[in-house]
């Protein structure tokens, strides 16, 4: 990114989405036909039954299971990338966290499609969902499946958030350009301009969109945890060998970042060269997540010794031979692919010529991605096929139209993330140009008194236009120190020294977010404990209410209202319902220049522009 202006990062950002080409369109007709096809696939096995597949005694869970959890390990990275990376302050991140964010949505879109498939019985899928019916029949909250819903639907709910509200400010960006291109009632204008939620980039918006954003990447990180930590259980929590294992909850997760961050790759590399983004997502940030695979396939790696040391020191005879069986048996081609696969091929980027190469970085992406899912399968199929029974061992063979559907999978997630690189912002745009603001604006004295916010307001007043955010800063010090105290900036990034010097007060925000956690820490607890006493039924061995596995829906709980109610408190107190942008507004400020609004008494008017011209302002407008 050196050298490159507000304006280029900009530019390029929003250049990617252009009217799409022919081969674009093509690539799209393909996708829905794979789609089309898969569907159609669907509804013959709607229509045959599930005889069509290869499931049988005692073979139950296999392929469907495995897309299911190969689909939300891929939704991993997404977080990972964007709220952890976020927090831990990598800027490295900035340019490939949108993309991943993307990722997160339509992976597990595509994941919740796997457990209806599975089922069957389409149309009996509503059963596990908690809600008051005339039969009193209500789910169990003591069974991992129930927590996989749940868990599943806050994921999927928090990750949507998340990625919208991080598409504010560039949505503003892209409905200015369209309206300066295309008019202000061209249906493209429009539509972003509504989607935009009247954006105008003042700095009380920033000030509560900052703090939101902060408390988003805040819940979201243990969140990113317990999803895949709670479909690790569909199997730990039962006895059969090579799935009644404790390592499985951090096993899976470590899977599924190393999973994801491969995706990232491989969405990633031909994407950049496609929309010509090469001056913003350079080889550094690739090099950046190769890196991290490496990590994750050394967790993954130990992952995998454990397991062996697991079963030969506890002295159980029915898990060493299982293990035994998986290593030299007939599955061991499985077995010994993802080790290559997941383990010793991530450690090549150890090698710098390796990682900083796309083909590499690519091809390995690629590997890694097929260990990955053969991982999932060979988890889950082989503790059902060789159990302890000798005479219940079975066999499984996936037939056309596990494979036609799981084809399907990968088009259906390809669809979405093509639409999505030609019709919403790849990169964030405010990210990139905060790391401009950074080099221009330097440390500076508060302000003596608190400055308040001088927008949408009747009274005298002076707008001066920066190119600059240093000078803006300046010109809020000067005009401090002069006595003024009713500002307001409009900028295309958050400011925060600027927001320092003013000394703003803290968003009120954070307030809503805590309350809805603690609803939601409430609420969790009551649907648990009110739907056990419906029936009063002692599952397990355990009462009927019995808290401690009622903590995994009042964790859920916990952090799906409290991302709700910290979107509300962002929508009221940015007043993002508007739907009329600041009379003050200039379609600019989402671009490349800094707007300073100061509210001053009719006296004041006559100096304020003197003051503001030692600043160098491109411009000066007085509002009387």
């Amino acid at each position: 990114m050196e050298g490159l202006s507000y304006g280029d990062i900009n530019d390029d950002v929003l250049n990617a989405m252009r009217k799409p080409r022919r081969p674009y369109l093509i690539a799209v007709l393909v996708l829905a036909g794979i789609v089309g096809y898969a569907a159609l696939v669907w509804v013959y096995q709607l229509q045959q039954g599930m005889g069509v597949t290869g499931l049988n005694r005692p073979v139950g869970w296999a392929v469907y299971i495995t897309n299911f959890v190969f689909w939300v390990g891929i939704a991993h990275s997404g977080t990972l990338i964007s709220a952890i990376l976020y927090l831990l302050r990598a800027h490295w991140r900035d340019p490939v966290s949108r993309s991943s964010e993307a990722m997160t949505i339509f992976a597990v879109m595509t994941a919740g499609l796997f457990p209806m498939i599975h089922l069957g019985r389409l149309w009996a899928f509503y059963y596990i969902i908690p809600y008051p019916s005339q039969r009193q029949i209500w789910p169990n909250f003591y069974s991992p499946l129930v927590w996989d819903v749940c868990a599943v639907s806050t994921y999927f709910t928090v990750s949507l958030i998340f990625w919208g509200v991080g598409l504010i400010p560039d949505l503003a960006a892209a409905r200015d350009r369209y309206a300066q291109t295309l008019g202000p009632d061209h249906i493209r204008t429009r539509i972003y301009g509504i989607l935009a939620l009247g954006w105008a980039g003042q700095g009380s918006q920033w000030l509560h969109y900052g703090r939101s954003y902060l408390y988003f990447a805040a819940l979201a990180t243990p969140l990113v945890v317990s999803v895949h930590s709670v479909v690790s259980w569909d199997f730990a929590t039962s006895l059969l060998p090579g799935w009644h294992s404790t390592i499985f909850p951090p096993y899976f997760v470590a899977g599924a970042i190393h999973s994801g961050l491969a995706m990232v790759l491989t969405l990633l590399i031909p994407m950049r060269k496609l929309l010509h983004l090469e001056r913003l997502i350079t080889l550094h940030h690739f090099e950046m997540i190769a890196k991290t695979l490496i990590l994750t396939a050394t967790i993954v790696g130990y992952a995998y010794a454990m397991e062996a040391f697991i079963a030969w020191y506890s002295g159980d005879r029915f898990e060493w031979q299982f293990y035994r069986w998986r290593m030299t048996g007939s599955p061991s081609w499985m077995y010994w692919m993802t080790v290559t696969f997941n383990v010793l091929v991530p450690w090549l980027f150890l090698f710098k010529k390796i990682r900083t190469s796309y083909v590499f970085l690519f091809c390995f992406s690629l590997l890694i991605n097929v260990g990955m899912w053969f991982e999932r399968l060979f988890i889950i199929f082989t503790s059902l096929v060789h159990d302890f029974l000798p005479q219940n061992w079975g066999s499984y063979q996936p037939t056309w139209v596990e494979l036609s559907i799981t084809l399907g999978a990968f088009g259906f997630f390809s669809l979405w993330f093509f639409g999505f690189s030609k019709f919403l912002p790849t990169i964030p745009l405010s990210e990139l140009k905060t790391r401009l603001v950074e080099r221009e604006t330097s440390a500076t004295d508060c302000c003596q008194v608190r400055i308040g916010e001088g927008a949408d307001t009747p009274h005298p007043s002076v707008m001066a236009i920066f190119s600059n955010a240093g000078r803006v800063l300046e010109a809020v010090k000067g005009a401090c120190d002069a006595g003024y105290r009713d500002m307001e900036t409009f900028s295309p990034v958050k400011l925060e020294e600027v927001e320092r010097v003013m000394r703003r007060p803290k968003s009120p925000v954070r307030f809503w977010t805590l309350a809805g956690a603690l609803a939601g820490l409430a609420g969790g607890f009551w649907l648990a404990i009110g739907t056990a006493q419906v029936n009063n039924l002692i599952v397990g061995g355990k009462p009927s209410v019995s808290l401690i596995p009622f903590c995994v829906i009042a964790f859920e709980g916990t952090i799906l209202l409290g991302c709700l109610a910290n979107l509300l408190g962002l929508v009221l107190h940015a007043r993002l319902y508007r739907r009329t942008l600041s009379p003050f507004y200039d379609p600019r400020f989402s671009r490349d220049r800094f707007g300073l609004l100061i509210r001053c008494t009719p006296v004041q008017l006559e100096l304020l522009p003197g003051l503001l011209e030692n600043y160098s302002p491109e411009e000066m407008h007085v509002h009387q």
